[in-house]
């Protein structure tokens, strides 16, 4: 994977994208893929101080993690390739990591991964991420993504834009029957474990368990349009194990007028890009259908069905794209949205 940096300057020299009549291409404001020769852990401060410019990584907590083989894990958020593969070694993504199997009698981690201060123009900003909870749905992290209009402290972030459940009890281990499970409040990995691109299984002498992927999350800064505010990913399980996060981008969107009215929008984001867009959509009733996106050859690149929902979310790996135009089609039984893909 690689960064998206090379995007400012290509979304400067193509024109507008279809069914844009009144701005340029989208901005994106903030980007942290996690990749590149240094860990991005040095440029980092270790504790905000209210106004910093810096991200900040926060070992609130101070307790020792047991995460790492033979060792003890870094304190913190710490950096290591994406977990998300049944061989994290073959792969050369990397993500950052957080603990909660702590040592005897720390029961809960207080891990913040704090941004730099981030403008918001108007109401078109989304925040875009993907995560994984290592190990679920028996010992599956939670983590709250937060936000704060005034400073970085920790008691500013007040906002929750998003909460994802931890597991509290386990009834019976290796299932994955969400009944067998107590979880806090809060988004169930992978669609209450229902979507399968999200986690593979992986069968070890002492058991059977569910290794999580990538999944992609967005929430809308709609609220925040004029501001200029923090983002924090607080990870704050009792006695689990990892969470990863990884692609963490702020960038906006123009909906379309053209949008049929039985989907409430349709999002391409970042767009124009060069390397993973998040596709998400919301409908006005569940709706079963399908996500295709075809060249302009007419070929199908990349297709995925999904099950009755109203909301949906794909992350896709634009790389093997070659440079040009696509269409993503939205189909379902009561209607069809097309959006414009330019890959550069």
């Amino acid at each position: 994977m690689k960064a998206f940096f090379t995007l400012f300057v290509a979304l400067l020299l193509l024109p507008p994208a279809f069914g844009q009549t009144e701005r340029q291409a989208p901005d994106t404001l903030l980007v942290q893929t996690f990749e590149g020769d240094i860990d991005p852990t040095d440029t980092m401060l270790t504790e905000p101080t209210g106004d910093d410019e810096q991200w900040v990584n926060y070992d609130q907590d101070n307790k020792k993690g047991l995460c790492v083989f033979n060792g003890l894990t870094p304190k913190g958020w710490y950096w290591e390739s994406d977990l998300g593969f049944s061989n994290p070694s073959m792969t050369e993504n990397n993500a950052f990591t957080s603990c909660s199997y702590l040592d005897s009698g720390s029961p809960q981690n207080r891990n913040w991964l704090i941004t730099s201060p981030v403008y918001i123009p108007d109401d078109t900003y989304w925040l875009c991420w993907r995560s994984l909870t290592y190990y679920g749905p028996d010992f599956m992290d939670g983590y709250h993504v937060l936000a704060s209009t005034s400073t970085n402290l920790t008691a500013a972030f007040t906002d929750t834009l998003f909460s994802a459940a931890q597991t509290v009890q386990s009834f019976q281990t290796g299932s994955l029957d969400l009944s067998d499970y107590l979880f806090s409040n809060g988004y169930i990995h992978a669609n209450g474990y229902t979507d399968t691109s999200y986690f593979f299984k992986d069968v070890e002498p002492n058991g059977t368990f569910y290794h999580g992927k990538m999944e992609p999350h967005s929430e809308s800064l709609a609220a925040y349009a004029g501001q200029t505010i923090y983002l924090a990913f607080l990870h704050d399980s009792y006695d689990d194990f990892q969470l990863q996060v990884d692609d963490i981008l702020v960038t906006n969107t123009y909906v379309t007028a053209n949008s049929p009215s039985k989907f409430l929008y349709f999002n391409v984001l970042p767009n124009p890009v060069q390397d993973f867009a998040f596709l998400n959509w919301e409908s006005a009733t569940p709706q079963e259908g399908r996500l295709s996106v075809v060249d302009q050859s007419g070929k199908i690149v990349f297709e995925k069905q999904f099950n009755t929902r109203t909301a949906g979310q794909i992350h896709l790996d634009v790389q093997g794209f070659a440079q040009g135009t696509y269409y993503c089609k939205l189909e379902t039984a009561t209607g069809q949205a097309t959006r414009l893909l330019v890959k550069i």
